[in-house]
């Protein structure tokens, strides 16, 4: 049995239909459950985006056909046949995405048996467990009597390690001179847009929606030309980011003198034309990307900025197949990591300060512009991270990914070069810091 999908517009959720043509009824009532009503399954079920919905559909194919080649009917497969099939396909799988698969078929049981079908998946009950809560995380924490949470867990799932650091999450920028090179044999496009990536801290779909000059949260933005004659060392960029959050974050001189040197001033042009003469004329051309059927569906701008040597819109997939291709373990995820690692060390250099968890507070405002958000927990990942590399000989005083450092001495005086570029977020941390203390004194 082969489960092939059948989407269509704008609605979010897969017609799952078996290779004889007929429809799987089980599974098209549990997705259309799962994402209108998730109480369905459990009260404490939330809902869930199309994307994410669509990779549920595949993972509970994947389920599925693997089933129904051993012979085993839905509603007759036990637990540890469930488990050991989950085992099979996820060899080598980290925990957490065997972690989430187990839970999406947890889910799709517990809904057949909400529907009165006997099965005989008796999955673990969880357990109630505790663990123990930084305080230093808490601003309540003097309030509290514990500093334990309660939690359920389940027997289903692998032991996962706690993430305390990104130290797996950051690369050293002998890595990333590396990997801009190699992008840059595939395409220029995406070298520029890994710098970009590194010194504006943006995820890979954020950067993809940028604009050549206006979109619809910036009237006009400068080239570099335009901005080095206004005398500014930045410009305020508006986007709407992850989560629908509508941002301000600052794009510095070094970043967008980079864009235009490296990728606008000697390809844009010629691919401009490309997208309007040819890509625009396909049939399949479009301008969105992601989940097209999910309600808030993002795109690339009008005013397309980011185009491969064929004239086609540059969308998150081919960045990552791009990284990829490169073949350095790296995911574009990991430039948003490394950036703020290196921005927050930076910063720490510069204003002369050793960074301790205890001054996560102040941090967090250092990171939030640009982030978008930083919770204390976060931040204090990003400190522990510095804590554990600071001995590093690979964390030098630099802008994050300023390819164009590379051949100069790393060592000699590039912190006063290089100040100006984390004044303008040291000074906004400084001044929220001096309002918060004027306002306890009141």
């Amino acid at each position: 049995m082969e489960i092939k999908f059948d989407w269509f517009d704008n609605d979010p959720i897969p017609v799952p239909l078996i290779d004889d043509g007929s429809l799987h009824h089980e599974l098209l009532s549990f997705l259309v459950a799962r994402y209108y009503n998730p109480t369905l399954i459990r009260p404490n079920v939330k809902r869930l985006s199309g994307g994410t919905l669509r990779q549920v559909a595949y993972d509970l194919k994947a389920f599925l056909e693997a089933l129904d080649h051993n012979n085993i009917f839905i509603a007759d497969a036990t637990y540890e046949q469930i488990l050991s099939c989950v085992n099979n396909q996820l060899a080598g799988a980290r925990p957490e995405v065997f972690n989430t698969r187990m839970t999406r078929l947890r889910d799709f049981y517990d809904f057949l048996n909400h529907k009165g079908i006997s099965t005989k998946a008796l999955f673990p009950a969880k357990d109630v467990q505790e663990r123990h809560v930084n305080p230093d995380s808490d601003m309540f924490s003097h309030t509290r009597k514990s500093h334990t949470k309660k939690y359920l867990q389940d027997p289903s799932h692998k032991k996962t390690v706690e993430q305390r650091d990104y130290c797996g999450q950051v690369i050293s920028m002998d890595c990333f001179f590396e990997l801009y090179r190699r992008l840059e044999v595939i395409d220029p496009v995406y070298a520029t847009m890994a710098s970009v990536m590194m010194q504006t801290l943006l995820r890979v779909s954020d950067v993809c929606e940028m604009p050549l000059h206006s979109n619809t949260y910036n009237k006009y933005i400068n080239v570099w030309p335009q901005h080095k004659l206004s005398g500014q060392d930045k410009i305020k960029y508006r986007l709407c980011t992850k989560g629908s959050k509508d941002i301000t974050i600052s794009i510095y001189s070094p970043t967008i003198e980079l864009l235009y040197d490296d990728y606008l001033m000697p390809y844009h042009v010629k691919r401009k034309k490309l997208f309007k003469d040819k890509y625009l004329k396909r049939k399949n051309a479009t301008l969105e990307f992601g989940n097209k059927r999910d309600i808030n569906k993002r795109r690339i701008p009008d005013d397309v900025l980011w185009l491969t040597k064929d004239g086609t819109p540059v969308k998150p997939y081919m960045v990552e197949a791009a990284f990829r291709q490169a073949g350095m373990g790296v995911n574009p995820h990991m430039l948003r990591h490394t950036g703020a690692t290196h921005t927050l060390w930076n910063y720490c250099e510069i204003q002369g300060i050793k960074p301790e968890e205890r001054m996560a507070s102040m941090f967090a405002e250092v990171l939030r512009q640009q982030l978008g958000h930083t919770s204390l927990e976060t931040t204090l990942m990003y400190i522990r991270t510095i804590m554990r590399r600071k001995a590093d000989a690979y964390m030098p005083f630099a802008l994050p990914g300023n390819h164009k450092e590379l051949t100069k001495n790393m060592k000699s005086g590039i912190e006063d070069s290089l100040s100006s570029f984390f004044k303008g977020t040291a000074d906004q941390a400084n001044k929220v810091m001096k309002a918060q203390q004027e306002e306890v004194i009141e």
